[in-house]
């Protein structure tokens, strides 16, 4: 199937006035359906049997953000929904004509301001629209997932949930993500800060903490917080406080079924992976007889699952060795496959798959030097050496990102991909939580998991604009295979355009790409959608001109 569209072909603009409802848009109407998707091309997440004009099929709805026809201004922006993905806009009814959109992954639950004329609110989930009432006073902007179907607005906070609930935890409250997994919001004053459930989306009570937490329990009750190097416990539901032990800025940790994990550091300097626990609903702190139950007495690096069941740490100083860890039981399984050896060792987690760079202690001493980088199945405590990093001084273990391409904690889902990046040449390792590893061009980021044991990076040197066959204006896209063959993916992106969006197909040999251009948040005619092969053949296909794809079903 082949996606160049011909240069002399001329393409009509579709005007969105021919949605229902509406009368004749004037002739600066930018939007427009400018192709449908192509036979056999399936939407984002969903399963085509053909659509009008043979072509493929969305296997749900979407709502693009676009500007309303008007005689009178031009400045107002309406949201238009179509049955399927890849739909013409004429098709489509407008469901809101005067709108304040809280941008984000299209994916999550995205909340809509009615303004002047048309004052009714929204919630955009999975390409429907759901009737909401949105807190007074409050700009919405941007949106983040905080839960599987839980998200929260920027600036001012309001929780927004699938059903077209909406919670605004106090006022002026504004939500962050904990460094070390779950939300919590805050507000003016002296510090304090409440939790958010990221099932549900309800706010716990704001109460006095020492500093803003660097974790928060998947319920929201519980609050772990550093006061200088004391680790302080807070549940939000009475405030009352315990300090469990002394621990470092930037250890890592996450929250388990019965406490916290974490590194603590003890009076003679050494590292213990430990358990903080809660039983019964209240604190337990104290030494190693109070409510700490300590796992590794001698711990280096560590790395944690989202979902608090396991760990991955080296253990021991003389001999140190991989284990994996059962946070629940303290059982540790000695990982089978990977070289006993005292490198440096730093890891990354995604799913129940890891990534462990070893490096020599003194590698960033002279020249660079080799660094192996090994995949660890933590079900079955087995490694496998996956790359071999030419070049290596330093490694950084990146953010775990979800699908939708944001930036995930734990209990916002299983990770997609994370990666460990290393100097002085920028090159990524990623993995995905299929266990799936490989390197990525260098300076890249992991952006999603693609079919065929892929991954799919952004940015790389083509950065900067090109003359639309590479991709590269302001984000180039390459798709690199477990065997190491890398794919550049061609966005059409001309200079000043910017990859903001990508959403793999449910055919599996697509991607359907969003093009922003200019500073502009509303609408122009630089925005574009538009459809790529995985497989760097062709040209991309514009799909939708001068609109913005803010919600699409799966």
């Amino acid at each position: 199937m082949g996606l160049r569209t011909p240069a002399a072909m001329v393409l009509a603009l579709l005007s969105l006035a021919a949605c229902s409802p509406g009368g004749s848009a004037p002739p600066e109407s930018l939007a427009a359906r400018v192709n449908p998707l192509p036979a056999g091309v399936e939407g984002p997440g969903g399963e085509g049997n053909g659509a009008e004009g043979n072509g493929g099929e969305g296997h749900g709805g979407a709502v693009f953000l676009a500007r309303v026809p008007d005689e009178t201004r031009g400045d107002m922006l309406g949201l238009i929904r179509v049955d399927r993905f890849g739909d013409a806009l004429a098709k489509g009814t407008w469901v809101r004509r005067h709108v304040e959109v809280a941008l984000g992954d299209p994916a999550i639950p995205i909340p809509v301001r009615g303004l002047a004329g048309d004052y009714r609110d929204a919630v955009l989930v999975s390409g429907d629209v759901v009737d909401a009432a949105l807190p007074g006073h409050v700009f919405v902007t941007g949106t983040f997932p905080v839960g599987p179907t839980v998200s929260a607005t920027t600036g001012r906070c309001v929780l927004v949930r699938a059903d077209g609930r909406t919670e605004q935890p106090g006022p002026e409250a504004q939500c962050e993500r904990a460094p070390n997994g779950g939300v919590y919001w805050y507000g003016t004053g002296p510090t304090s800060a409440g939790g958010v459930d990221l099932r549900d989306g309800t706010a716990t009570p704001r109460t006095s903490v020492p500093a803003f937490p660097v974790a928060v329990s998947p319920d929201g009750r519980y609050l772990a917080s550093l006061r200088d190097d004391s680790l302080v416990m807070t549940d939000t539901r009475d405030g009352g406080a315990v300090t469990v032990g002394r621990s470092d800025r930037g250890a890592p940790g996450v929250f388990t079924g019965d406490g916290y994990a974490t590194i603590l550091r003890q009076d003679d300097g050494a590292s213990v992976l430990a358990v903080a626990g809660f039983h019964g609903g209240t604190l337990h702190g104290g030494r190693s007889h109070g409510g700490i139950r300590r796992l590794v007495e001698e711990v280096g690096a560590v790395a944690f699952t989202s979902d608090g069941r396991r760990a991955l740490a080296m253990e021991g100083a003389a001999r140190p060795r991989l284990v994996v860890v059962d946070l629940r039981t303290g059982t540790r399984t000695p990982v089978k496959g990977f070289p006993a050896g005292d490198d440096s060792v730093k890891i990354a987690v995604a799913g129940e798959h890891a990534l462990v760079a070893a490096l020599p202690r003194d590698a960033d001493v002279g020249e660079p030097r080799p660094a192996d980088v090994w995949e660890v199945d933590l079900r079955q405590a087995r490694a496998r050496r996956a790359v071999t990093v030419p070049r290596a001084r330093q490694a950084v273990p990146l953010p775990a990102i979800p699908s939708g391409g944001q930036p995930a904690g734990p209990g916002t889902g299983t990770p997609g991909v994370t990666g460990i990046r290393f100097t002085p040449d920028g090159v990524v390792v990623a993995l995905t939580s299929e266990g799936v590893a490989v390197t990525g061009p260098a300076g890249a980021f992991p952006v999603t998991a693609l079919p065929g044991r892929r991954i799919l990076f952004a940015g790389a040197a083509a950065d900067g604009g090109d003359d639309g066959d590479s991709g590269g204006g302001g984000g180039s896209l390459t798709a690199v295979s477990e065997p190491g063959a890398a794919v550049p993916i061609a966005t059409g992106a001309r200079k000043g355009q910017t990859v903001t969006r990508v959403l793999p197909t449910a055919d599996g040999r697509h991607l359907v790409v969003s093009l922003r251009g200019g500073q502009s948040a509303d609408p122009g005619p630089d925005d574009e959608i538009v459809l790529t092969r995985l497989d760097g053949r062709g040209a991309p296909l514009v799909l939708y001109r001068g609109v913005v794809l803010v919600s699409v079903g799966s």
